[in-house]
């Protein structure tokens, strides 16, 4: 009985085991590390180009000046988007593919996966894929929420085909009201290949964190240019 009850607890421990720490994937945007083995999770692209990446949208404040900003600075980006926030505002996601950008799938809600059981990511990926499907996107791209990415994260993504990718280069618009702070904290990892975050909503962070990254990306685009580097598409970071 008692082996018995200790196999039982063997196995839940090593099931837990295969489900959280595949979460410390995380720390591959402060390595070089490009890719895990079979693109399980990216950071990087193989090309000499730059990812410009929006998380947590679409906002109906937000989105749309960021937008605009793109526009003037003759720049293009990735927008990761939440299912749930498609379903609320769909003609922004139109807007955001009508202007030459990228839309990828940010997940349905806003949640931490690590505190998620298995059903729940599955259920959840799936309802932002019928979500982006209502309007005509058949994502590629992947990015959980918060950066956490646990087994049944990889799992779920691998099954609908999508990519997972975080990010190498980020703003941390949450931790500063100074756009320069943030390009500078952006300037230090902008390299050939680079994965860079910003968010264009901040219904999960301070308020007005996206005016922040807004006003940053002047600097940003100077940096690129001084740089020689060309913002892309995920797409064409990772073809």
């Amino acid at each position: 009985m008692q082996r018995g009850v200790r196999s039982a607890v063997g196995v839940a421990a090593a099931a837990a085991t295969v489900q959280y720490v595949p979460s410390t994937v995380a720390l591959g945007q402060w390595t070089r590390l490009r890719a895990l083995p079979g693109d399980l999770c990216r950071w990087r692209g193989d090309g000499g180009g730059v990812a410009l990446t929006f998380d947590d949208g679409p906002s109906p404040a937000g989105t749309p000046a960021f937008l605009d900003r793109l526009d003037r600075l003759g720049l293009v980006g990735t927008f990761f988007v939440l299912g749930s926030l498609v379903q609320e505002q769909p003609d922004l996601v139109a807007e955001i593919r009508c202007r030459g950008h990228q839309v990828e799938t940010h997940g349905h809600q806003h949640r931490h996966h690590l505190a998620r059981s298995p059903r729940w990511v599955h259920r959840d990926l799936q309802a932002a894929a019928d979500a982006l499907a209502a309007v005509g996107v058949r994502p590629r791209w992947y990015r959980p929420t918060y950066g956490q990415a646990t087994a049944a994260t990889l799992l779920a993504a691998r099954r609908r085909g999508w990519r997972p990718v975080l990010w190498s280069a980020w703003g941390r618009e949450w931790a500063t009201t100074d756009p320069a702070a943030v390009a500078a904290t952006i300037g230090r990892r902008l390299a050939p290949g680079a994965v860079v975050l910003l968010h264009d909503n901040d219904a999960f962070g301070p308020a007005g964190m996206w005016k922040v990254g807004l006003d940053a990306l002047d600097r940003v685009a100077d940096d690129l240019h001084r740089r020689g580097l060309v913002a892309v598409t995920m797409d064409q970071l990772v073809p």
